[in-house]
């Protein structure tokens, strides 16, 4: 199977934070059975509390390349992942538009609904989609409909789960912003955000 891995901002400020890769590339075009889909669900399935972690630049510690915060996700079945309330300032942090970067700072947080597929089962790896979410915002003197896609179907999009330590780490990507239907090029490079719970119920 393709080998899964961060995208290299991660690299150096995140490489406590491995994720195992599939262990046979013979595999790679193998689809998962129904059991197996099964059996990855039942170790998976449940409501996690943790953290996310971002690139953030620290003025007095340039070695302090990270920053985090505290979120809580589900997953309900073997399709549906949900991120209770995914911290919209931190979409907005790297886009270069600055009313518009403003404006979507303080729009309010939201859940995030991602797709999922399982991939492997040893460990327990899965795809993840995140929908993506949309903004009514007002700036520049007129209301926008503002978009913020993720990356999807990329093996950079992904999350793994550790059964010996009950750990469940994943990554999502956002990929750009869409103002009014149309693609922009506010956002100038890929943002990473990972995950790592600290709680599972």
């Amino acid at each position: 199977m393709k080998q899964m891995k961060f995208l290299p901002v991660w690299a150096c400020c995140l490489a406590a934070l491995t994720f195992a890769s599939c262990s046979n590339d013979d595999d790679s075009s193998r689809s998962l059975t129904k059991e197996e889909i099964a059996q990855c669900l039942k170790a998976v399935k449940g409501n996690y509390s943790g953290h996310l972690i971002y690139a953030a630049k620290n003025e007095n510690n340039p070695k302090d390349v990270t920053d985090t915060v505290a979120v809580e996700w589900s997953i309900t079945n073997d399709s549906t992942l949900t991120i209770a309330s995914f911290p919209t300032k931190l979409l907005a942090e790297n886009v270069t538009d600055e009313e518009l970067k403003k404006a979507l700072a303080e729009a309010d947080d939201q859940p995030l609904a991602c797709r999922i597929g399982f991939i492997n089962t040893t460990p327990i790896q899965f795809i993840v989609n995140p929908k993506t979410p949309a903004y009514d915002l007002n700036y520049g003197g007129k209301d926008h409909k503002v978009q913020v896609p993720f990356y999807i179907n990329s093996y950079n999009s992904y999350g793994s789960f550790n059964a010996t330590k009950n750990v469940l780490q994943m990554q999502i990507v956002e990929a750009g912003v869409h103002v009014d239907g149309q693609q922009t090029t506010f956002l100038k490079t890929s943002v990473p955000f990972v995950f790592v719970s600290t709680d599972k119920q």
